[in-house]
């Protein structure tokens, strides 16, 4: 359906666009966000059917981990749109001062979790495209992008917000907006790339080679890339 790819590349745009703060304003961040709410609502308007499917037929292994990351999505994108309203500066009427701490910390755990998932429900569903990719050419740049995302992941300090070790978000606002927008889509390459080996391992274990060898490459890219340009900060 037309106005579903639509609705998923524009969804794409905003994600990478919400998660590169320091190339704007913090008022155009937030009616970004106001349009990502928007998106995402209509998102699940027009999968709707999938809802009604929750409590029908036999949960396999490949069921379960799609809806255990679709259920987690939805769950931590909810978060990052309520905490986001309460420390709000475009809309600073609603009277929520006490709870702001607790809505930074929330906005920060909650937005990038939601990153991390949303690369893995892309790739949950990226066999119907990976099935067109035929070129050994493509294949070995995708493994290469991911590498670069892996790495960008591991040293931006990303896993610090993950697991709350860090309260405070630290940037390069000095960074060329063009490469901080290419490392956020090469970190959302990155997590794609795990959901949709892990699918494919979890679909087919017997055929484990294929994924555990795709993403030991991605993973030895990441290595030579540590190796030549060290664990300074990115992003």
């Amino acid at each position: 359906m037309l106005l579903r790819r639509i609705v998923d590349v524009m969804m794409t745009v905003a994600l990478l666009l919400l998660m590169s703060l320091q190339i704007m304003e913090q008022v155009s961040h937030e009616y970004i966000g106001m349009a990502m709410v928007v998106l995402v609502a209509v998102h699940q308007y027009l999968n709707r059917k999938w809802f009604t499917t929750l409590l029908r037929g036999r949960y396999g292994a490949v069921r379960v981990l799609s809806v255990s990351v679709n259920v987690a999505l939805i769950g931590v994108f909810v978060l990052s749109a309520v905490s986001g309203m309460i420390i709000s500066e475009a809309l600073m009427s609603i009277p929520l001062e006490d709870f702001t701490e607790w809505g930074r910390t929330m906005h920060i755990f909650s937005s990038y979790w939601a990153f991390v998932l949303m690369g893995l429900h892309v790739g949950l569903h990226w066999g119907m495209i990976a099935a067109k990719i035929h070129a050994v050419w493509a294949k070995v740049l995708g493994v290469v992008f991911s590498g670069w995302g892996m790495y960008v992941f591991l040293v931006s300090g990303m896993i610090d917000y993950l697991t709350l070790r860090s309260y405070f978000v630290f940037l390069d606002y000095e960074k060329n907006p063009a490469l901080v927008i290419l490392e956020n889509l090469a970190m959302l390459g990155f997590w794609t790339l795990t959901g949709y080996q892990v699918s494919r391992l979890v679909a087919r274990p017997s055929e484990w080679r294929k994924p555990c060898g795709v993403f030991a490459g991605t993973c030895a890219v990441c290595g030579v890339m540590y190796i030549m340009l060290g664990g300074g900060e990115a992003v």
